[in-house]
């Protein structure tokens, strides 16, 4: 799991009806430096404000009407290097330092509730964990029968304690800070007992994202993508069953309040399956997303998914340089982008395997991404069927549309009377080879 670097966090003073949201800055190491502040939201960032600090390194940032509201993390970055970033949740707030290099002993928060009860959790956690490995490393070192290892076995358990504790007051907390402490915990790592094995700590983890994490909070935390990804990670190289995966993913999908945010989520999840070529799955949760009536403008690959041709149906007609070409017959149809390792893999599989699979009475027609003639970049081929099809579009191509094909390799197997009866990855699995 990515460990967390932040530099500064800061509030000051709830907005009333009617004001303006502002932020102080006064950065004196910084005078005439040009930078741009901007607010967390998923994937994306919105820009707020450019400008420049005057001569004495201050400067008033404005939250913009239609913004108001926004809880989340915000990025000020100066365009040469350096910048911090601080919670946005309905106050006003000043941030000053008079160092050159900004960082947690040196930034003066005024009035800031909610990132003084963040900063302090996090030092509080960071010197429990430095003392845990110290006691770790000390009882790897001391023999059990050593007078100091029942010392050191104390504050063990002292340090499980003080854990425990930490986790229930950040968790009874109502502030804005506390869940987002409880993000960067998952995100480093850090299970509720110093004494959990990797597996342990991976199912817990992927019970609180599953149940209890706030998905709006992640969604403006700054690491929507580091979290959703790290979890399903977990879930794929830790916890390794499909099944409670999706089921995990429609959990979560249910908790989330807002269209937006579920939207991005079933995104996130979507292009994760792919990369994971788990074809099942992207079927699986693209329909039940469409089926709720909640995806607002979803991007071109889950577009493309959610209108997926369905295994049992009639496989659509290709684009031919001739015009359409319905398919009426056994076929193999093949997806391909030259250069692309497990494209190579396959169209080695295939041609080592061709006439095993033209005697199981199949036709074989294959679709190219090239861009261009050359695209292949030393991997050229020269294929023994007939139909090779590529209009040089890539992945915007007719062919590649009709069939959201979204990753490839991709191969769809075709009966006689046209309908689809199976989608692959790989040739092995068609079990056409058989």
């Amino acid at each position: 799991m990515k460990k967390i670097l932040f530099q500064a966090v800061a509030v000051l003073g709830v907005v009333t009806s009617g004001q303006s949201q502002t932020i102080n800055l006064d950065f004196s190491h910084y005078g005439g430096k040009q930078y741009v502040y901007v607010l967390e939201r998923g994937s994306k960032a919105d820009t707020i404000a450019t400008g420049k600090l005057d001569a004495a390194g201050k400067a008033v940032l404005v939250i913009p009407a239609v913004k108001k509201g926004y809880a989340g993390i915000s990025h000020f970055a100066l365009t040469d290097g350096g910048g911090m970033d601080f919670i946005v949740n309905k106050e006003n707030f000043a941030i000053s330092c008079l160092e050159e290099q900004p960082n947690f002993e040196n930034i003066t928060y005024t009035s800031s509730p909610e990132n003084e009860y963040l900063v302090e959790r996090m030092k509080k956690q960071r010197q429990l964990l430095e003392k845990a490995g110290m006691v770790n490393y000390g009882l790897k070192v001391y023999k059990k029968e050593d007078a100091f290892y029942n010392a050191l076995d104390k504050e063990k358990e002292s340090l499980n304690t003080q854990l425990s504790s930490l986790k229930a007051t950040t968790a009874q907390s109502k502030l804005y800070a506390a869940r987002l402490a409880e993000i960067y915990d998952v995100l480093m790592g850090v299970g509720s007992s110093l004494d959990q094995s990797e597996e342990e700590k991976a199912k817990e983890i992927s019970l609180f994202v599953r149940d209890k994490i706030d998905m709006a909070v992640l969604y403006n935390s700054g690491q929507w993508n580091n979290l959703v990804e790290g979890w399903m990670q977990l879930q794929q190289g830790v916890l390794k069953d499909d099944t409670a995966w999706l089921a995990d993913t429609k959990q979560i999908l249910s908790r989330i309040k807002s269209n937006e945010i579920y939207t991005a989520f079933t995104e996130k999840a979507v292009a994760l399956f792919t990369k994971a070529a788990k074809d099942d799955m992207i079927n699986a949760i693209s329909q039940y997303a469409a089926k709720s009536g909640r995806l607002e403008k979803p991007g071109k690959q889950l577009a493309n998914t959610i209108n997926a041709p369905v295994i049992g149906n009639l496989a659509p007609a290709l684009q031919t340089a001739t015009g359409k070409k319905i398919i009426n017959k056994k076929t193999l149809l093949f997806f391909y982008e030259s250069g692309c390792n497990n494209c190579e893999n396959e169209i080695h599989q295939l041609l080592g395997n061709y006439e095993i699979v033209k005697s199981k009475g199949y036709e074989i027609i294959s679709v190219a991404a090239d861009m261009t003639k050359n695209a292949a970049d030393g991997h050229d081929h020269t294929f023994p069927w007939k139909e090779q099809l590529c209009d040089f579009k890539g992945f915007a191509g007719p062919n590649f549309q009709a069939y959201a094909i979204i990753g490839t390799p991709t191969f769809f197997t075709i009966d006689e009377k046209g309908k689809i009866t199976g989608k692959y990855a790989r040739l092995v699995d068609t079990d056409i080879l058989k």
